[in-house]
């Protein structure tokens, strides 16, 4: 019985210890669908907490200059088992340009945009690079830059959640 009390105390006091705010993260699967704002495009995501940004796989990227700002042109597909789904093209104004490692060595260029996305009814815009993930996959990586202070991963649970969330997307960027 003593042993049971002192398992009891123990436990009491790594639960006190545990981060207040714990409780208020939503938890998510490590893979999850999520919504791509405009074009409402349903795809699958991994969550990756190794990854310090998100990613998404483009095609047809184009640069060309807006009011002196330098600018994208891509579209994004959604990926069935078996089939391609919906596809969208977005205009978006270039926020950054990093260089990446590549996994064989060398550096790659990524182009940083900003996307609105829902994930696990949450809405919230995000900055992705762009890139070929059409070997990968998942065709959506979440970073833990786009996790942090909102969601929680279990790494036992897929698809936990719907992409359902109820917004009024802007259309000028």
């Amino acid at each position: 019985m003593k042993k049971f009390i002192l398992i009891c105390i123990c436990f009491s006091v790594w639960l006190s210890a545990l981060p207040a705010d714990a409780e208020s993260k939503k938890v998510i699967g490590w893979l999850e669908m999520v919504r791509i704002y405009p074009g409402n495009l349903k795809m699958r995501a991994k969550m990756d907490t190794g990854a310090k940004s998100s990613s998404i796989n483009v095609y047809k990227l184009q640069k060309f200059e807006r009011a002196g700002e330098t600018w994208i042109n891509f579209e994004i597909r959604e990926k069935t088992k078996n089939k391609k789904g919906k596809s969208a093209t977005f205009e978006k104004k270039v926020i950054d340009s990093v260089k990446i490692k590549k996994k064989g060595g060398g550096l790659e260029e990524r182009i940083v945009v900003k996307l609105e996305i829902c994930l696990a009814g949450v809405h919230k815009e995000i900055e992705v690079g762009l890139l070929d993930r059409s070997n990968f996959h998942y065709q959506v990586l979440i970073g833990r830059t786009d996790l942090e202070n909102i969601f929680v991963i279990d790494p036992a649970e897929v698809f936990t959640h719907k992409p359902d969330c109820k917004i009024t997307v802007k259309m000028d960027q």
